[in-house]
C-alpha cells in the first residue's frame, strides 16, 4: 500500500510539477481577469502589489488600484502603446510609434519625447525599462536606443549602435544592461551589452540562427535569459559571454520572459503558451490554459504575476 501511494505521488509530480512538487516556494495558478476591453494588450507593469497598468491598441491604457480585480480605462490618443513602466504609483512612462508618454499623477498623460527620423514615419519604440525614477532606457525600430537620466525630461538618442529592430531591453542596475533584437531572413540576431551605463556597448554572440530575439531578462549581472521565435530560449550564467540554448519543447514564438530568482521563471507566447521552470531553465514545463490568444508580456513581483495578451487578455 505504501509503495502504491509513493508511485501515485511520483505520477502526480510528473504531470503537475508546476503546482508545487518541484519545491517552488510560491505556487502560481493563473486565472483570467476581466479587463473590460477587447483590444490587444502589449505591455503590463506594476509599481507595487496593488497599482498596475496595461497598454495596447487603439490608445488603450488600463489601470488598477486593487491588484487587477478591477480595471479603469483611460485614453490619450489612438496610438498603439507597446510598453509601460512605472517607478512609483504616480510616475510612469509608456511608448508608441516614435513617442514616449509620461504621467506624474498616474492618471493624466502627455507626450514627453518624439523621435526624429528622416523618413515619413518615425520608428516604433518597442520596449522600455526604468532602473530608477530618473534613469531609463527605450529601444525600437531601425536601431533606436534612447537613454534618460532625468526622468525623461531629456532623452539622448544613442545612434549608430545598430540598424536592426531592437525588441527588448533590460538593466539589472545602472551599469549592467542588455538589448536584444534582429532575426529573420534579412537580419542577424543582435545582443548588445554594457557594463558602464551605456558609455560603451559590445556585441555578444547569440548562438541563434535566423530566430527573432524578442525579450531579455536578468536577475543579476551574471544570470539571464532571452526568448524569441520558434520556441527559442537562451541562457547565460556569465553575463552573456556565452549563450546556451535551453530546450523549450515548443515551436511557437515566445514574446516575454521573467524570473523571480535564478531558478524560478516564466515565458509566454503565441496561442496562450505559458512555460514555467523551477531549475533555471534546465526543464521547462508547459502550463495548461484554456486561453488561446497570443500572450505578449509578463510582470512578476515576489508573490504575484500578471500576463497580458490579445483580445484584452489579462491573467493573474
Amino acid at each position: 500500500m505504501l509503495k502504491k501511494s509513493y508511485l501515485s505521488l511520483i505520477v502526480l509530480c510528473s504531470v503537475f510539477g508546476y503546482l508545487g512538487c518541484s519545491g517552488d516556494p510560491v505556487q502560481f495558478e493563473w486565472q483570467q481577469l476581466e479587463s473590460g476591453t477587447n483590444e490587444h494588450l502589449y505591455g503590463i507593469h506594476f509599481a507595487d502589489a496593488k497599482h498596475g497598468w496595461a497598454v495596447g491598441t487603439a490608445g488603450t491604457i488600463l489601470s488598477t488600484a486593487n491588484g487587477g480585480m478591477t480595471w479603469r480605462a483611460t485614453s490619450v490618443s489612438k496610438d498603439t502603446f507597446t510598453a509601460v513602466n512605472f517607478a512609483t504609483p504616480n510616475n510612469g512612462w509608456l511608448t508608441s510609434i516614435g513617442k514616449v508618454y509620461y504621467t506624474g499623477s498616474g492618471s493624466t498623460w502627455h507626450i514627453q519625447h518624439q523621435v526624429r527620423a528622416p523618413g515619413p514615419r518615425p520608428p516604433g519604440i518597442l520596449d522600455m525599462h526604468f532602473i530608477t525614477a530618473a534613469e531609463g532606457w527605450a529601444v525600437g525600430g531601425s536601431g533606436t536606443v534612447l537613454h534618460t537620466t532625468d526622468g525623461g525630461n531629456r532623452w539622448e538618442n544613442q545612434s549608430g549602435l545598430s540598424k536592426m529592430h531592437l525588441w527588448g531591453v533590460h538593466f539589472v542596475d545602472s551599469d549592467h544592461g542588455w538589448i536584444v533584437g534582429g532575426g529573420g531572413e534579412n537580419e542577424d540576431a543582435e545582443i548588445l551589452y554594457t557594463r558602464d551605463a551605456g558609455k560603451q556597448w559590445v556585441r555578444q554572440k547569440s548562438n541563434a540562427s535566423k530566430e527573432f530575439l524578442f525579450a531579455v531578462y536578468f536577475v543579476n549581472p551574471t544570470h539571464g535569459w532571452i526568448v524569441g521565435s520558434d520556441g527559442l530560449i537562451l541562457h547565460t550564467n556569465d553575463s552573456g559571454r556565452t549563450w546556451v540554448r535551453q530546450k523549450s519543447t515548443v515551436n511557437q514564438a515566445l514574446r516575454a520572459v521573467a524570473f523571480r530568482d535564478e531558478e524560478h521563471g516564466w515565458a509566454v507566447g503565441e496561442k496562450g503558451l505559458i512555460l514555467h521552470t523551477t531549475d533555471g531553465g534546465n526543464i521547462w514545463n508547459r502550463y495548461p490554459m484554456s486561453v488561446q490568444h497570443n500572450l505578449q508580456d509578463i510582470y512578476l513581483n515576489k508573490n504575484v504575476g500578471w500576463i497580458v495578451g490579445a483580445k484584452g487578455t489579462i491573467l493573474k
